[in-house]
Formats: C-alpha cells, sequence, structure tokens
C-alpha cells in the first residue's frame, strides 16, 4: 500500500484510491462525534445555501455548521464536535457545512472511497484502511478555510502516515505543537476550548466517517468492509 499525503487542494478530481480528508479544527472531529453520538447519518454540504434547502426538505434534521468558525443565523448548532458530542440523536441526521472539510467532497469524482480521519480516530482509521485493502492511499489535508495550510492538518497527515506504514509515532510532542499552532489559538479567541482538547485527544472515538456518494453526499459510519 502506498501512502501519499496530497499537500494542495489542485485537481481532487483526478485523486483515485482511497482519499482521507483530514481536517482537524474541526470538521472531521464533528463528524466522528455525531455517529459516535448516535447520528445515523450526516449530509455533507459545500454551499450555505443548499443546506438551507435541504433544512427546509427535511426540518428533522439538525442543522449544523460555520462560516468564520461560528454558526451562521438560524442555524441548529455549530461545528462543534464538542456539543455534538453531547447530543442524544440515537437514530438522528444532520446536515453539515462548514469552510474547510466538506468543501472537497464533491470534488473527489474519482476516489474508490472517501473516510474523515483525525486524531480521535487515528487507530480505528489505519483499521479501516487496512480493511478496504488499497494499493494507494491519499491523506489531504484542507487547511485553514481550504485556502492555507494549517499545521493541525499537516500533523495529522504525518502521523497517519506513519501509522498506516507501520510505524509507532509518539504523540506527545505532536499534541504540543497542535495547542502552540495558530488554529488553537483561534480556537481559544472563539471560545472553543472544548473543541481543542476533542481535537487534541488521540484514539477517543473508534467512529470512521464514511462518505457515500449521491445526489447529496453523506457521512454514514464505517461499516467494517468497502472496497477501496
Amino acid at each position: 500500500m502506498e501512502v501519499r499525503i496530497k499537500s494542495d487542494l489542485k485537481n481532487l478530481e483526478l485523486l483515485e484510491g482511497l482519499v482521507v480528508v483530514l481536517d482537524v479544527f474541526r470538521a472531521g472531529n464533528t463528524l466522528i462525534a455525531l455517529l459516535g453520538a448516535g447520528v445515523e447519518d450526516v449530509l455533507i454540504v459545500a454551499d450555505l445555501d443548499q443546506a438551507f434547502e435541504l433544512k427546509r426538505a427535511e426540518p428533522e434534521r439538525l442543522l449544523l455548521g460555520e462560516r468564520g468558525g461560528l454558526p451562521p443565523a438560524g442555524f441548529d448548532g455549530g461545528n462543534s464536535p464538542a456539543q455534538a458530542a453531547r447530543l442524544k440523536a440515537a437514530g438522528g441526521r444532520a446536515i453539515l457545512t462548514t469552510s474547510a472539510g466538506t468543501q472537497a467532497v464533491g470534488r473527489l469524482k474519482r476516489a474508490g472511497t472517501v473516510l474523515f480521519g483525525s486524531f480521535a480516530n487515528a487507530a480505528a482509521l489505519v483499521e479501516a484502511v487496512r480493511q478496504a485493502g488499497p494499493a494507494r492511499v491519499h491523506l489531504l489535508p484542507m487547511g485553514f478555510e481550504a485556502r492555507e495550510p494549517a499545521l493541525e492538518d499537516d500533523e495529522a497527515a504525518l502521523y497517519l502516515k506513519a501509522a498506516l506504514e507501520g510505524r509507532r509515532p509518539d504523540f506527545g510532542p505532536v499534541r504540543a505543537r497542535l495547542m502552540g499552532c495558530p488554529g488553537a489559538d483561534r480556537l481559544r479567541r472563539l471560545g472553543q476550548g472544548e473543541d481543542l482538547e476533542f481535537c487534541t485527544r488521540l484514539d477517543s472515538h473508534e467512529e470512521v466517517p464514511l462518505v457515500i456518494r449521491g445526489q447529496v453526499p453523506r457521512a454514514v459510519r464505517w461499516p467494517g468492509q468497502v472496497s477501496g
């Protein structure tokens, strides 16, 4: 299995094999937390107007997400894994739109399997990838608002690459760098310290979000056997 880090967001439409989307602060972790809280599936939406349209069509779905790090007016909640983890939503459904992680999904037209990864589900993600058995894995750090690099996503890519290649990376120094990075400072300024703690905890969850393609992509919990 060849593991590559895709260090830019150009030509995502051409990526093949298995792709792991990395948006540590915070969309990937929000999806992990939602599935862990019992949400059955999450519609992944890039466009804000489409998110509102889907909410009107299915008002029982939770409408979650952010622009500029905060939930837009009319949303049920933000892009917050800490809040999502507290939801009593067994069997429920949601919509998530963010300024980074959800933006890439619709462009991954040729990828065989698309997963969301983070530190929170690192061990489970490695197992899911091994189950899928792809010849090639692309790790896709989304960066800040999908327009500039973000240290937390780059660190996740390096950590997961090492783990997928059978090495045992030391998370201690990684976490120290995460806690001092610009993304962590931004979360603190926004009063989102709980999310920072969630996103910098290793192997706290077994949920691996798997993207199911359709008119609107949706994330469900990894079922155990999907070909890459």
